[in-house]
């Protein structure tokens, strides 16, 4: 585990490299499973490099030495970045080749200024000190400790890096340093919810973000229950340079599942014709979002950038809902529906119910692509340390609570920490190079299932 000294050395390696008027490109393999790294995590590192053309690399794993960081000469190549330009980061690929985002002073001042208002406004008073519990793994860990801070004008404190060894005293320490803000992805709250001692109530609450990944009701309702304070969902994406929403807070005073309304981006929604769904009234569709702080496209890609800005508008690929208020709810990611029979689910769905499962301590779904062309979901699930259920119990446990239509057909169990990238987020592709990797499960099935004993149908 990276020693916090390792965290601070890379805050101050990128912050040099600012203050040394170059656009940082971020290229990190420890973001892919083990087992894919040497066909995927080192393929991907050569492709950003060839893309970037970077004129030196900065090594940061010392390999516990306590060694300053290697700085190596590379081949650059023409630069036609713009002068402003902060850094390059590259999405995290999770549904399919990563893109380069180039981040300029400009929008990147734009998106943290809402992040700074979203956090007086939600706190109710000044954020003094953040803190960064995550690893320095790209632009959205940067975006949501150290620039923030920067504009709020406050300390990002660098705490020991979020595991099931360290979660058990997360918030003595989160009172030891006096923290007012904190912001965890998903799965990092639920090593929280269960692996933390509880919080002293006496002790004022940080101002508690969640993001990046979809945000389970029951995962924040546990932790708003056991903690005494409101979890926001926020939402945004690396082509908005920062979070765009921030969340909602119900009359109870406790956060609501909703990201809320827009901080300083305009949104819409885009029905399934085509159509956009005026006002703000009720209506399902892709959220897209328009602003100062959303990017102008991908970094010497034009056909992404042309499926993605249409007359100035970014299709997030997010399916939203906006309910009688004007607030939006998180439905799906559009990539990862599948149609089975004739509904559609989406794979964070089975994600969420099968994390509902008090023995499992993640859980990876994935699309399945039937002989006869249709659709069907499988799912690797990782149980807690001594877990006893079997595959079959946990397929009764998602036919149970999702319905035997929308259950997956195939549950598989695995010991090893499921593929996850920048933020925790799950790497899709690498969820699926680790299933066709198991013996006798392959992703394309064929026949009519019969339960086989394996949990299998």
């Amino acid at each position: 585990m990276p020693t916090e000294d390792e965290f601070v050395t890379s805050a101050i390696t990128f912050l040099g490299e600012i203050g040394a008027d170059a656009a940082d490109v971020h290229a990190d393999t420890d973001l892919f499973a083990a087992e894919v790294l040497d066909s995927l995590g080192t393929r991907m590192t050569s492709s950003v490099l060839a893309h970037s053309t970077p004129a030196f690399g900065v090594t940061l794993d010392d390999g516990g030495t306590g060694a300053p960081p290697a700085v190596a000469p590379l081949a650059p190549g023409p630069s036609d970045a713009p002068s402003d330009a902060v850094f390059i980061g590259y999405t995290s690929g999770s549904t399919g080749d990563p893109k380069a985002i180039v981040f300029t002073h400009e929008r990147l001042y734009e998106g943290t200024l809402g992040n700074a208002s979203a956090s007086k406004r939600l706190r109710g008073g000044p954020v003094r000190r953040i803190a960064r519990s995550m690893r320095m793994s790209g632009s959205g860990v940067i975006n949501l400790h150290h620039t923030w801070g920067a504009v709020l004008g406050a300390t990002v404190v660098v705490l020991p890096e979020l595991t099931v060894s360290t979660a058990r005293d997360y918030w003595a320490r989160i009172e030891a340093h006096g923290i007012d803000q904190t912001f965890l992805v998903p799965q990092l709250v639920e090593l929280v919810n269960r692996f933390a001692a509880d919080r002293d109530p006496a002790v004022d609450a940080p101002l508690c973000l969640t993001g990046s990944a979809p945000l389970s009701p029951r995962t924040q309702a546990r932790f708003q229950r056991r903690f005494g304070t409101p979890l926001y969902n926020a939402y945004g994406l690396s082509e908005t340079s920062s979070a765009a929403f921030f969340g909602h807070r119900g009359p109870d005073g406790l956060a609501t599942n909703s990201i809320g309304v827009p901080e300083r981006v305009t949104a819409r929604l885009r029905d399934a014709s085509g159509a956009v769904v005026d006002g703000v009234g009720v209506g399902v569709g892709e959220i897209e979002l328009s602003g100062a702080q959303v990017f102008t496209g991908y970094y010497r890609n034009t056909a992404a950038t042309a499926e993605s800005l249409v007359d100035g508008w970014l299709r997030t690929g997010d399916i939203g809902r906006r309910d009688e208020e004007g607030d939006y709810h998180l439905v799906g990611r559009s990539k990862d529906a599948v149609m089975k029979g004739s509904y559609a689910i989406y794979l964070s769905e089975v994600e969420e119910a099968a994390s509902a499962h008090p023995q499992i301590l993640e859980a990876a779904a994935l699309a399945l692509r039937l002989a006869d062309s249709t659709e069907d979901i499988g799912c690797l699930v990782r149980l807690v340390d001594g877990g006893d259920v079997s595959a079959d119990d946990v397929l009764a446990h998602l036919r149970e609570a999702l319905g035997a239509q929308r259950a997956p057909c195939r549950v598989v169990l695995t010991d090893e920490p499921l593929p996850r990238g920048e933020q925790d987020k799950l790497e899709r592709p690498s969820v699926v190079a680790r299933w066709d990797a198991l013996p006798g499960v392959p992703r394309s099935l064929a026949g009519s299932w019969q339960d086989d004993g394996a949990g299998r149908r």
